[in-house]
C-alpha cells in the first residue's frame, strides 16, 4: 500500500488543498469518536480505499463496510471480508441502497466496542452513544450508509467534505439500537 508522507505531499503540486483539509479535520476529529467506518465499493474493494486511512486513525477501531454488494461479485466479495479480517479490519458486505446486510451491522459495532461499551456500564453510562467517523472517497455510499442508519435523510452529499471524508456529530449511531 502506497503512504505520501507529509514532506512529499509538500513537494507534490497536484496533492489539492480539499484533500489536505479533510486528512486534517480526521485528525482533529479521531479523538472525538470511537470508531471509524470506512465505506469501500465491494467490487473494487483496493482501488475505492484511501490509503492512507490506516495510517491516520492509527489503533483506533475500524471497520470496513464494502458497500453495492448486491451487485458485486459474491465469490470475490468473501475474499475480500476475510482479507480485511486477516489484516485485522472488521469488515461487513451490505448494500446501503436497498439496506441488505445493515441488520448486521450494530452487532457488529457493538462486538468491535464490546470493551468501551463494558467501561461506559462499569461507569454509569449505560446507553452512551457510540461515535461513528464515516470516511470513504466520493461515491462510495457515505451518504447513503448514513440515511440507512439513521432511518431518515441526514446526509446530504453536499455535506460531505469534497473529497475523502465525511463526519458530523449529529450523525451518531446509537450502538444500543437495533437499526
Amino acid at each position: 500500500m502506497l503512504v505520501m508522507n507529509d514532506t512529499i505531499k509538500q513537494n507534490v503540486q497536484w496533492f489539492p488543498g480539499h484533500m489536505a483539509k479533510t486528512r486534517r479535520k480526521i485528525k482533529e476529529s479521531l479523538p472525538l469518536v470511537d470508531a471509524v467506518v470506512e465505506i469501500l465499493d465491494a467490487r473494487i474493494p483496493r482501488s475505492s480505499q484511501n490509503p492512507e486511512i490506516a495510517e491516520i486513525i492509527g489503533e483506533k477501531p475500524h471497520i470496513a463496510i464494502l458497500n453495492k454488494c448486491d451487485i458485486a461479485d459474491d465469490a470475490a466479495t468473501k475474499k475480500w471480508l476475510e482479507y480485511f479480517r486477516q489484516n485485522g479490519i472488521y469488515a461487513l458486505a451490505l448494500d446501503c441502497k436497498t439496506g441488505k446486510g445493515l441488520n448486521r451491522f450494530v452487532p457488529l459495532v457493538n462486538e468491535v466496542l464490546k470493551d468501551k461499551i463494558q467501561s461506559n456500564i462499569d461507569k454509569g453510562m449505560a446507553g452512551r452513544q457510540i461515535r461513528l467517523m464515516v470516511v470513504g472517497i466520493p461515491n462510495t455510499g457515505k451518504s447513503s450508509f448514513i440515511n440507512k442508519m439513521a432511518g431518515k435523510k441526514r446526509a446530504e452529499v453536499a455535506e460531505c467534505f469534497p473529497s475523502d471524508a465525511q463526519y458530523s456529530a449529529a450523525n451518531r449511531i446509537d450502538a444500543a439500537s437495533n437499526r
